[in-house]
């Protein structure tokens, strides 16, 4: 069973190498086998005559080629933006000067935390929670967050499972369910649950982080959260998607693209995985590349109410009128009771200048009693011409804290809006300036 290293917000192993922040950093055979011998001496000294053997397998090797490796490794890790970690102590060898933890291959997957429970009963309520959970309707949501709640009980220590509930809350938020600073209180606070039981929980720290960043507004605590979470799971699919919203938050779009990238490597089959890539690549201004990512979407997954408001978004974008208003109604049939899933088919509409039928849409997404979607309403009364409803509908998903209000000021449906004061202030609250396109 393969060893992992975990050391300052790196993760090392012997035969995937050295990641730091997410990103692979490539580092030489030599210097890859000199870091994996300083870490197997866990900050104990490694004297040159031992290096040679662990590492160049002979004891014939020059104190200068030594020298160089060592050099190179600090060089590569320092590239990463890293810290220092490998010290040279003076006549004696080199140690690694930070702490080191040391986990086998399966203890660092945040997947297999979901059996970690000594209550088999307890495993059981935690599986049927997330198959709730896929099915994205209302009424499995409920049912996902009371499964879970069953697998709590068995267990109060079961981490996962209080990670689980906190992923639950931050769907609700997504879909507009709830409130989303009552979503994302909730989501807190379970996620703060599994750290007291986990303070290695990836997924807990990365639901934590995009609450922050999305909900609460404070991009830099999240960011700083997600790359904990990265650092501890480099593999965890779900923490790169949320690390890719809030870097798009911080309009970094270029990074979201690549981390929406990095998580379709780790679940190619994930219908959250490819439909955010397809926005991604939207919102980074290559609406080519998303409308072919995003009719393939559709195709792929025509049963997913998400994806095919998503294909609806970029065919309305591309100038594809019929395509979005049929991937509109699509969405809006497979989630009559979601008002967020109707929004696509109003702004088709809308945008295609059949406007009556827009209204009618928008109808039955002001009569339900969940929240209002209010920033992807925003876009529909542009279309329709209400530039003022369009900019209070901006200021009410800002000030409720609608997640999806990070995309908003790269939504090419709201291009026009750039250069009016008050929204530029409006979007200047979750994009502070020191960090936009760092």
């Amino acid at each position: 069973m393969a060893t992992i290293f975990k050391f300052a917000n790196y993760t090392f192993d012997v035969h995937s190498g050295l990641v730091y922040d997410g990103q692979p950093v490539h580092l030489p055979p030599k210097e890859k086998g000199l870091l994996n011998a300083l870490l197997v001496a866990r900050g104990q000294i490694i004297r040159k005559e031992d290096l040679m053997v662990k590492v160049w397998g002979t004891s014939e090797t020059s104190d200068e080629s030594i020298s160089r490796t060592v050099y190179r490794l600090r060089i590569a890790m320092h590239s990463s933006g890293g810290m220092e970690v490998v010290e040279t102590v003076y006549n004696s060898g080199f140690r690694v000067t930070v702490p080191i933890r040391e986990v086998t291959m399966n203890e660092s997957s945040s997947l297999n935390a979901l059996t970690q429970s000594t209550r088999p009963n307890a495993i059981a309520a935690l599986i049927s929670a997330r198959e709730f959970l896929a099915r994205q309707s209302i009424e499995d949501i409920e049912a996902a967050a009371h499964a879970v709640r069953v697998a709590i009980n068995l267990d109060p220590s079961y981490s996962a499972a209080w990670a689980t509930l906190a992923e639950i809350r931050i769907f609700q938020a997504i879909r507009s369910l709830r409130p989303p600073r009552e979503a994302g209180w909730l989501a807190k606070e379970a996620a703060q649950n599994a750290l007291l039981i986990d303070p290695q929980s990836a997924s807990a720290l990365a639901i934590l982080g995009w609450v922050r960043a999305l909900i609460d507004q404070d991009c830099e605590r999240g960011l700083d959260d997600l790359d904990r979470a990265i650092a501890i799971d480099p593999d965890y699919w779900v923490a790169n998607i949320l690390r890719g919203w809030v870097l798009q938050a911080a309009g970094r779009n270029e990074e979201a693209v690549h981390m929406m990238r990095r998580a379709q490597e780790l679940n190619s089959v994930s219908h959250a995985v490819n439909s955010t890539l397809a926005l991604y690549l939207l919102l980074a201004g290559k609406k080519d590349e998303a409308l072919e990512v995003g009719l393939d979407l559709a195709k792929r997954f025509p049963t997913v109410d998400n994806s095919q408001g998503i294909a609806s978004m970029v065919c309305s974008v591309n100038g594809l009128h019929d395509e979005a208003v049929a991937f509109g109604w699509k969405a809006m049939e497979l989630a009559p009771a979601v008002p967020l899933m109707h929004t696509p088919l109003a702004y088709a509409l809308a945008f295609g200048g059949r406007h009556d039928e827009a209204r009618n849409v928008l109808v039955g997404i002001h009569n339900s009693t969940l929240p209002e979607p209010t920033a992807a309403l925003a876009p529909v009364y542009l279309a329709l011409g209400n530039r003022d409803r369009a900019v209070a509908l901006l200021r009410d998903a800002c000030e409720r804290g609608v997640p999806q209000f990070a995309w908003t000021r790269d939504d090419p449906r709201l291009a026009e809006l750039h250069g009016d004061l008050t929204v530029e202030r409006l979007w200047s609250r979750i994009w502070p300036r020191h960090l936009v396109g760092a």
